[in-house]
């Protein structure tokens, strides 16, 4: 946890036909971070394998699939079986096109009925809204169709045509328009027009000129506004039992296509995982060679396993650098060797399981280079320490891990929630963790839900950092003593920050910098802390440091060696943070005085039912502000000292867990 994987660098090369066998292995085992192969390093008779137009193709049959999957959503069931020719890219490819096609007749033919009769509801529903209009208010009508004054003109433009074709029937019905858009399309919008009969022929003439297509007028419609508007009504009726019956033919598709759409999925994805795997790779007449990165252990495994799968027809080789040494990482730093192709790894950190959410607030900040050390480890102890020094209550602290343990069964029963409440089940783990820091600081502290526990169960805290603020005549002592030791844990976390860093540069063979960076940055700190420490105690009387010349000596020693060796604007941010930084950690003194002042507040003006609120808004609020400033303490002012996350992930290749043929 503490040290990424040792990788190994490994050319893979594969008989042609066996391609798709050692990918298959491959992905099923995701031990293996595919790279490019480089041009310059190619064997004699190789070449880089074009693969533009695969690539191209992938997607395009990824995208035709998932917009058939969203014509047919929901879709249930379980998988069709197909023969498919999984074994061959391009035969793949070829299969999925025409079983592509032969489903999107179907589908868009459904698709495009919809769409008119979406299109034809917008519209009559518009025209009953406009008789409706007519009949309230009594106008006059003498028919709307063949013989009437007005008339309707429907029709369908680009979206980008409709302001210029509302415009232009405006001009010349001077004004005497009614224009609506009834429907609107990723690229079209149908639009209904009603306006005096006399200006129908120029009307559809400057609308045609605009490319717009005229839909024919309703000349059935009835000359009186009442029945007409009884014309609609029914009219409306039987587009609902069209599209009632439309609905009906999409439930019979999706169950007919559904299973077999799922399959084809899984075929694509497999088609577009092994594209970009070849993309990478060289081709001879009758092999490929894939290079990528391996963990130091399973290099073997996968040696043995790539040959069983692939009948034989297979070669892994290590690859090798200076003095016949392994291009590996790790190992290579520490005996200080260069290898001819320095090709950064990718990072691959193993950690147990519970401890994934918090690697992955440290992923977050950065990925774990091989030149620095993970943070894992201390995190373990710090992140729910520094949360419980905040938060502690050890009535709430049983409800957090009651929450955690609740959401790390859904996790484990992989239960599907809203996005956001999916992100708290991601992190059960962590909240579990959070509960336990929360509980047990709750008890030193002897706060339960805001209430002394010698008042609730008739014993004293162990330490009570509130003890007596808030009473009539308030005595702060223990909030100077609580402020004291959370001063005292900063400098401690501030510190072990420098020794990370000074162990890194040590471990990458760079004393020099270890000496002239995070070692005198530390003697710097100690001496700085101590004389601080001096005059707060001598009541901010600066003449202290004078008293022991010797001190003055040990502190500027060290900066004189910074301001040397890495330059003034490191010595300048050494200075700055050494008291900034420091301070910073009194966050968790006044947040955990925060929480109490809270809940007393809410208690005394509200009584029983004022504490319950106060609590949950301390649990919901304040309990969200904690973890962003224990956030906080550790990616700024614990990171900075030792830790850049400047390393990849480790993205193995893998193909659809599960698929059908």
């Amino acid at each position: 946890m503490l040290r990424p994987e040792t990788m190994h660098q490994v050319s893979i090369i594969v008989a042609k036909d066996e391609l798709p066998n050692l990918l298959s292995y491959a992905g099923g085992e995701q031990m293996i971070h595919l790279v490019t192969v480089d041009d310059e390093h190619l064997p004699p008779g190789a070449a880089p394998f074009e693969a533009t137009g695969l690539l191209s193709k992938s997607a395009t049959i990824r995208n035709r699939i998932s917009a058939l999957a969203s014509a047919l959503q929901p879709i249930g069931g379980q998988p069709e079986e197909i023969e498919a020719p999984i074994h061959n890219i391009d035969e793949l490819a070829l299969f999925l096109d025409q079983e592509t096609s032969k489903l999107e007749g179907s589908v868009r033919q459904l698709e495009e009925s919809q769409g008119k009769l979406l299109a034809d509801k917008e519209r009559t529903s518009e025209l009953s809204r406009f008789l409706s209009g007519l009949e309230a208010v009594g106008m006059p009508l003498g028919t709307i169709g063949s013989s009437g004054f007005l008339i309707t003109l429907a029709g369908e433009c680009a979206r980008e045509s409709t302001v210029s074709i509302q415009r232009d029937l405006d001009e010349l019905t001077y004004g005497n328009l009614i224009f609506v858009i009834t429907h609107s399309a990723e690229r079209t919008q149908t639009f209904l027009a009603i306006f005096p009969r006399a200006f129908e022929d120029d009307a559809k003439q400057a609308a045609t000129a605009l490319g717009a297509k005229v839909e024919e007028p309703w000349a059935e419609l009835p000359p009186d506004p009442k029945e007409a508007k009884e014309f609609t009504d029914v009219k409306l009726a039987e587009i609902e039992d069209a599209a009632k019956k439309l609905d009906h033919q999409r439930e019979l598709l999706t169950k007919e296509y559904g299973p077999r759409l799922k399959t084809l999925e899984h075929l694509t994805e497999i088609l577009e995982a092994r594209s970009r795997a070849v993309s990478n790779s060289s081709t001879t007449e009758s092999t490929y060679m894939l290079r990528g990165w391996v963990a130091k252990d399973r290099v073997q495994r996968l040696t043995e396993g790539a040959s069983q799968a692939c009948n034989g027809l297979v070669s892994v080789h290590v690859e090798k650098g200076e003095a016949a040494q392994e291009v590996s990482h790790v190992e290579s730093l520490e005996n200080g060797l260069e290898a001819k192709e320095r090709q950064a790894p990718p990072t691959l950190v193993r950690v147990p399981g519970w401890t994934k959410p918090l690697q992955s607030v440290i992923d977050n900040f950065g990925i774990p280079s091989y030149h620095e050390t993970n943070p894992l480890v201390f995190m373990i102890l710090t992140f729910p320490l520094i949360y419980g020094l905040m938060f502690g209550d050890f009535g709430e602290g049983p409800i957090f891990l009651a929450i955690g343990l609740f959401l790390l069964y859904l996790k484990r029963k992989k239960v599907k929630i809203f996005e956001i409440g999916q992100l708290f089940v991601n992190g059960a783990e962590l909240i579990v963790m959070l509960g336990v820091g929360i509980t047990i600081f709750g008890f030193v502290f002897g706060d339960f839900f805001g209430f002394e526990s010698q008042a609730v169960f008739g014993f004293r805290p162990f330490f009570n950092p509130n003890e007596g603020a808030f009473a009539s005549t308030p005595d702060i002592s223990h909030l100077l003593i609580y402020m004291a030791v959370i001063l005292l844990f900063g400098v401690g976390h501030y510190f072990s920050g420098l020794v990370l860093s000074a162990y890194n540069k040590v471990r990458n063979h760079e004393i020099k910098h270890a000496l002239y960076g995070p070692i005198s940055w530390a003697w710097f700190y100690v001496i700085f802390i101590y004389l601080a420490a001096q005059v707060v105690i001598a009541g901010y009387k600066f003449g202290v440091l004078l008293q022991n010349p010797l001190l003055l000596v040990l502190l500027f020693t060290p900066m004189g060696i910074m301001g040397w060796k890495e330059g003034p604007l490191h010595l300048f941010e050494v200075f700055i943070s050494a008291g900034s930084n420091t301070l910073s950690y009194l966050r968790i003194w006044a947040l955990n005085l925060a929480d109490f002042a809270i809940k007393f507040a809410f208690f005394s003006f509200g009584g029983l039912g004022g504490a319950i609120i106060g609590n949950l808004l301390v649990m919901i609020l304040e309990g969200l502000i904690v973890f962003v400033q224990t956030l906080r303490l550790h990616w700024v002012e614990w990171f900075s000292k030792f830790y850049e996350g400047s390393g990849s992930s480790f993205a193995p290749y893998r193909e659809p867990a599960s698929w059908t043929v």
